[in-house]
């Protein structure tokens, strides 16, 4: 068997905490599990409540990767996904948030500094009666790098 890589190891951890912090609150926070080079685990939490908040958010997380040397990390998020049919759909088609199909999940990415990028998700269940719960973890088979979150590793 092939031993796991650190990235492998820190999504785990992070999947297996983020389905714990879910099931026993019913809600995750954005957050951020971050090593720096001297294997200083830096845990980030990063609520907002619009975009530019989110901009705000994703230049100063990147400015302190920086300053502190962060060699891997993982992101953590409710989100809404949504399949497209189509690229055409991707680029004109409405935000997840406000497709028509859409599904809530718990999203986790992680990247290192070698380029490395490992990414899944959990489907949240509301049931009509009782608490929410989350399906098997789903990992994702594609390597495409895309949205504000990604290459936060890197200097642009």
């Amino acid at each position: 068997m092939t031993p796991k890589t650190k990235l492998q190891e820190l999504f785990a951890h992070a999947a297996d905490s983020a389905r714990n912090m879910f099931l026993d609150s019913g809600e995750v926070l954005p957050m951020w599990h971050a090593v720096t080079k001297d294997g200083e685990n830096m845990l980030i939490a990063t609520p907002w409540n619009s975009d530019e908040e989110k901009h705000f958010a994703e230049r100063g997380l990147r400015q302190m990767f920086q300053v502190h040397g962060v060699q891997r990390y993982v992101f953590i998020s409710e989100v809404w996904m949504a399949q497209a049919r189509s690229f055409e759909e991707v680029n004109t088609g409405p935000r997840p948030s406000e497709h028509p199909d859409r599904r809530e999940a718990l999203f986790l990415a992680a990247e290192d500094r070698a380029g490395n990028a490992i990414s899944g998700h959990f489907f949240i269940l509301r049931p009509e009666h009782g608490k929410p719960t989350l399906s098997p973890l789903h990992m994702d088979d594609f390597d495409g790098k895309v949205g504000r979150f990604t290459g936060m590793l890197s200097n642009g």
